[in-house]
């Protein structure tokens, strides 16, 4: 069964790129959102098996949504230009691919953490 995957990114070609990641991770992309409100509003409404998020959309931090995904405990990866010690709400745990990524880089953690 294919995961249903949650894309949340307020840049277009980057989300375009991040779908690409998520299509060769043999994942599918169940929805697009740009701002948090529109991420939590999918994420209550959409069955999910794993989310890939910016750490920031339009100069707002993704603390809610990550907090959200804790308490219902969805793997979830963060796609960011910022370093892990400029997110402090980022739970150690917490996967974090750097802006600019490499595709394989990318795809490689889609399919160990959301695959």
């Amino acid at each position: 069964m294919t995961k249903k995957i949650l894309l949340v990114e307020d840049e277009t070609l980057i989300a375009l790129d991040i779908e690409f990641a998520i299509a060769d991770a043999n994942c599918d992309v169940i929805g697009t959102a740009q701002t948090v409100d529109e991420g939590l509003s999918m994420l209550n409404s959409m069955p999910c098996d794993g989310v890939v998020l910016d750490a920031n959309l339009g100069g707002h931090g993704v603390q809610p949504i990550i907090e959200h995904l804790q308490a219902k405990a969805l793997p979830y990866i963060v796609v960011s230009g910022y370093t892990r010690d400029q997110l402090e709400f980022l739970p150690e745990e917490a996967v974090l691919i750097g802006k600019p990524f490499s595709m394989t880089e990318l795809v490689d953690a889609i399919r160990r953490h959301l695959g």
